[in-house]
């Protein structure tokens, strides 16, 4: 399912699938390839079983499978920005300001936020003006009502001018110059320096200035939960320790739509052990299935339902463009062309219920179904007599079965993550296809928890691991493709290939300010094609997301973009 993030940068994940089909040979032709593309069945943009709340039972609980138990409760904070307090258990106790639908776009969610005005930078004299006209009646649990002073404090504990504060990331609130009481304290007017196509990313939700007013409160006061400072459909009940379960339960002081459970549990389990613990009907809800024996297992419960969409994760090569091998564009390009990406699909995904030809991905941003998608990868399709050809004329010419010149050998470096099946079958089905145009890789055992230390060390020639997309695809472009900061020589952080290109770094602050979404979509897919021509990262596929579930929940399942109301959620009658 598609849930509530605090922030819309990318995150990268290690990832883990099956280790199958390395052996199996590679001969679809480029037609062929895109053939099955074209013919490829759609991925459903969302699985969630919707019902009208008249035909959802009073009661129940509902038990999720969860990585880990929050050790803090700021997910604004550094150390805490993570998944399972963010994406799952905040939607149940915090401040959600917006509803994601189907198609990715962002509307108010009404217990909170009514409505909002916006005064366009073009229009305002180069700065973006947001009015929020908060519910009135939307009060912390402390009985408060939620106000302008509470955004205040989230944007001077997260804009990065007060280093004591740690927040996980000050993109967008540092673009934010003032906030401000509008007519009546609930209306809260947002002014940034230029305009901010992407303000609802940084503004999806808010913490209670009780928690938020001073660096000591945001970094280390959060430590256990504090009923006073959230808000929501659902309250904390207990935590568990022993069984590693957190329970909450029905929000007596919530003023919206009373919540149709009685209680949601969140189980701290291994991801072997969650869908053996769902088969045995200890839980309800494992949302991230990618092993065949994950998929077996979980439809071996006998009311089980497995909903699937598709996902905003996406497996792909990093190529580091100064490593030895790779500095020429030519011979990255050509090596593309030599990557059979569908047969990789095809082996990572044996014994999922997955068409190879339905998860390609054409996009560095958009995902397919996204208003905004093109598929940009036309020119790299698998070719290897192309590549062959390419090879040749950069002047690595054929000795025996390896490419030379100068006297030296074509050779790649790729860091094979130990331990993790995608990041083996990925790199053994690359030194296949790179001995068929007479490149060497070299498989270099990297252990995973070393991962990321290669990526920031540079220390790979290719690795492979898996980006989390969001549903602001052109919110900070800069993050994994451009400089460090706009006029910088250095790559950012994130930028793993290390290149910088300088018509990328053109366009991006175009991106970041242009307020005509059309627009704005053509200038992103600039950069996407710059980036296939760079060769920077080459995406493999997308995966699917599964979601196990009892047949009889309602308003919950599987989705690309589209959020869920927690006090919605409930079993059918």
């Amino acid at each position: 399912m598609r849930k509530p993030v605090m922030t819309a940068m990318a995150a990268l994940a290690v990832g883990s699938l099956v280790l199958t089909g390395c052996g199996q040979k590679n001969q679809s032709s480029a037609n062929n390839s895109a053939s099955a593309s074209a013919s490829a069945k759609a991925l459903p943009l969302a699985a969630l079983n919707l019902k009208p709340r008249d035909q959802v039972k009073d009661g129940g609980t509902l038990r999720f499978a969860i990585s880990q138990l929050p050790t803090a409760w700021n997910g604004f904070e550094v150390d805490n920005n993570n998944v399972d307090l963010n994406a799952t258990i905040w939607n149940f106790v915090g401040v959600t300001n917006f509803d994601i639908g189907k198609d990715a776009a962002a509307t108010p969610n009404k217990n909170f936020l009514q409505s909002y005005d916006v005064k366009k930078a073009s229009d305002n004299g180069g700065h973006q003006q947001v009015t929020l006209h908060l519910n009135p009646n939307a009060k912390w649990n402390s009985g408060r009502t939620i106000d302008y002073t509470d955004y205040v404090a989230t944007w001077k504990a997260n804009n990065g001018s007060n280093p004591a504060f740690k927040p996980a990331t000050t993109d967008g609130f540092n673009q934010v110059t003032s906030v401000t009481q509008g007519d009546k304290p609930t209306d809260v007017v947002i002014t940034f320096k230029t305009a901010s196509p992407d303000w609802t990313a940084t503004w999806s939700t808010v913490l209670p200035k009780e928690g938020a007013s001073t660096p000591e409160l945001f970094n280390n006061g959060w430590k256990t939960f504090n009923p006073n400072w959230f808000t929501g459909p659902f309250t904390l009940d207990k935590v568990d320790q022993a069984q590693k379960t957190l329970t909450v339960k029905r929000n007596d002081k919530w003023w919206g739509d009373k919540a149709k459970l009685d209680s949601v549990s969140f189980k701290e389990l291994d991801d072997a052990t969650q869908t053996k613990a769902f088969a045995n009907k200890e839980i309800d809800v494992v949302d991230t299935i990618i092993t065949k024996d994950g998929y077996d297992t979980a439809k071996k419960r006998t009311d089980a339902d497995l909903r699937e969409a598709g996902s905003l994760q996406w497996r792909h090569f990093t190529f580091n463009t100064k490593s030895n091998g790779l500095t020429d564009i030519k011979v990255r390009q050509a090596i593309v062309k030599g990557i059979n990406r569908q047969a990789i699909a095809k082996s990572d995904l044996a014994g999922l219920p997955v068409d190879p030809a339905a998860v390609m991905l054409g996009n560095h941003f958009f995902m397919p179904g996204q208003v905004g998608y093109k598929d940009n990868s036309g020119d790299y399709a698998y070719n290897p007599e192309q590549a062959k050809q390419e090879l040749d004329a950069a002047g690595w010419k054929m000795n025996g079965n390896v490419r030379e010149k100068d006297g030296k050998k074509l050779t790649i470096d790729y860091a094979m993550l130990t331990g993790v099946p995608t990041s083996e079958n990925e790199g053994a089905l690359l030194k296949q296809n790179m001995a068929a145009i007479g490149v060497t890789v070299n498989l270099v055992n990297t252990p995973s928890d070393s991962m990321n230390d290669v990526l920031t060390n540079h220390s790979f020639g290719i690795i492979a691991f898996t980006w989390q997309g969001t549903p602001y695809p052109m919110n900070n472009v800069r993050q994994i493709y451009g400089a460090a900061s706009e006029g910088s020589k250095e790559a950012s952080q994130s930028n793993f290939s290390q290149l910088v290109d300088p018509q990328i770094e053109k366009l991006i602050p175009q991106i970041d300010t242009e307020e005509d979404v059309t627009k704005r979509q053509d200038l992103t897919n600039q950069v996407d094609k710059i980036i296939w021509d760079n060769v920077m990262t080459l995406p493999l596929y997308r995966r699917v997301q599964f979601s196990a579930v009892p047949k009889n929940l309602a308003n919950f399942g599987a989705s690309t973009f589209q959020s869920y109301r927690s006090e919605d959620i409930g079993f059918t009658k």
